[in-house]
């Protein structure tokens, strides 16, 4: 995931004069009962803040820009029952597996068309498929769309054929947009967006707000809204305090702990989303000198207060968590979450096994869209001096923060994943963090290779072998630590009462198809 989140300390929010000039002469009681432009009228437009613009190379990944406007400009193939992961129809109607389980056959719907009035056909899923394989696009289901070749018999038919069964081919239709093949290059310069989905792109100023229109033509019925408006506040207490002001009608992944101000539910909504799917983490670059030795890395994961993250940074709307799976996950086995149960004495004797000298330094990393990555980076921080580890923190731009994980100078840093509640094989072959070939941490083994192709050969996920090679996997993830997961949570979004019908898919990207604003 992406660091998908927009949170920190709302110290903004006790601000009477913060507060006062965002919200001029009205008062936030009032403008929590008035939602922007659609107060008190069918229509209006949803008014979206958020601390990051729009980043148009992470379309194709779970990321800020997916989980915000994925479902809104674009379509999937299918939506999954989020209780039971079942695959329901979206832009496939129906989906036939071979009884050999190397060939799905989708049905399409004919009657779905791009923003631009062209016929969604059966060479856009082939298309969609190949971007999503590409290295360019940079996608966490890039292993899984590249095993796939897609066959176009008519229009309205795709047959997606791998050479052997894919376990986890659903979580690949669920995540893919259909992007238009035609407006490629222009996508990736962030000039223009069309999708297939309820909204339109309108225009976008860069570093401060896009603007999307109510696409009358949409499949599924034109959407209850005239627009979205995605607002960029870069300040986090200021992004809260739009909502009280009546600026912003939306925040997505809040800080639990910044939230105290909307305790009021008959003027605010908190809403955690039921998605499971959030982790955040410590990554450690195993290619720097002073991680290469695992006993340092597993000295910090001791040294963590995971139960403190978890109580204070999330509000208790969080679990601490040594494996990234989630309750939901075939691979969740309890005894392994709680394997880094504190211990600093047992941390400082591992320091001191692998030749630490006490004092030295390393620097924590982290992006500012991530509005939470402040408070536990803070905690880390005081965590990490207790065992004699001198933390540096390095907050950066949340745009230049990904491409900085990937340029090899970084030490630690904090992020979210996803995909802990998907089939396992998805987080194994394609989150960013566990990925057997170029993960974050620059690290490699032929055993941990090996243990990620036994979990992508697995067939049925309840299966007895499937839990031997999930618990082998997640034996090597717990003893390298070269991922230090720390706490499993969801979303918290926050709105006035009066925004309703917010949906969204087993990604996070939300579905603003049936909001309404009055």
């Amino acid at each position: 995931m992406t660091g998908l989140t927009r949170r920190a300390f709302l110290t903004a929010l006790g601000s009477v004069g913060a507060a006062g000039a965002l919200a001029g002469c009205t008062s936030a009681v009032e403008q929590a009962r008035r939602v922007g432009t659609g107060a008190g009228r069918p229509g209006g437009t949803l008014v979206i803040g958020s601390l990051t613009d729009i980043d148009p190379k992470t379309v194709y990944t779970q990321s800020i820009t997916t989980m915000t406007l994925g479902l809104l400009l674009w379509d999937t193939l299918i939506r999954y029952d989020r209780r039971t992961l079942q695959p329901l129809p979206s832009v496939a109607t129906a989906f036939e597996r071979s009884q050999d389980g190397t060939a799905l056959r989708l049905t399409l719907r004919d009657d779905v068309t791009f923003h631009t009035g062209r016929p969604l056909t059966s060479a856009d899923v082939a298309y969609a498929v190949a971007t999503y394989a590409s290295d360019k696009a940079g996608s966490q289901l890039q292993s899984t769309a590249s095993a796939i070749t897609v066959e176009t018999p008519d229009p309205h038919t795709a047959v997606l054929r791998s050479a052997k069964p894919i376990g986890n081919i659903f979580d690949l239709l669920e995540f893919m947009l259909l992007t238009d093949r035609e407006t490629a290059a222009e996508l990736q310069r962030g000039e223009t967006f069309v999708g297939t989905g309820p909204f339109r792109f309108t225009g976008r100023q860069t570093g401060a707000q896009a603007d999307l229109a109510r696409y009358d033509g949409y499949w599924n019925g034109p959407a209850a809204l005239d627009g979205v408006r995605l607002r960029v506040v870069r300040d986090s207490g200021a992004l809260l305090t739009s909502v009280r002001a009546g600026q912003s009608d939306l925040v997505l992944d809040a800080a639990p702990q910044s939230l105290r101000p909307f305790h009021d539910s008959s003027l605010w909504r908190v809403e955690s989303e039921d998605v499971d799917d959030v982790a955040y983490y410590v990554g450690a670059n195993v290619a720097d000198p002073r991680l290469s030795d695992k006993r340092v890395r597993q000295a910090i994961s001791y040294a963590v207060d995971r139960g403190r993250i978890a109580d204070e940074v999330f509000v208790r709307r969080a679990h601490a968590s040594s494996a990234p799976w989630a309750q939901t996950s075939p691979a969740y086995d309890p005894q392994a979450n709680a394997r880094y149960a504190r211990d600093l004495d047992h941390a400082r004797s591992l320091l001191a096994e692998a030749g630490w000298r006490n004092g030295s330094s390393l620097t924590l990393s982290y992006g500012t869209g991530l509005a939470v990555a402040p408070s536990i980076a803070a905690v880390i921080q005081n965590n990490l001096a207790e065992i004699g580890i001198t933390v540096q923190l390095d907050p950066r731009e949340q745009a230049a923060f990904n491409p900085f994980l990937k340029s090899g100078k970084h030490q630690l840093w904090i992020n979210p994943h996803g995909f802990g509640q998907s089939n396992p094989a998805t987080l194994a072959t394609g989150a960013a963090p566990f990925k057997p070939k170029g993960n974050l941490s620059a690290f490699s083994s032929s055993t941990y290779t090996d243990a990620v192709a036994r979990i992508t050969s697995v067939v049925d996920p309840r299966s007895a072998d499937a839990r031997a090679a999930y618990a082998a996997y997640t034996d090597i993830l717990l003893d390298e630590q070269f991922v230090i997961d720390l706490v499993i949570t969801t979303s918290t979004n926050v709105s006035p009462l009066a925004v309703k019908g917010l949906g969204w898919n087993t990604y996070k990207y939300i579905d603003a198809h049936r909001v309404t604003v009055r």
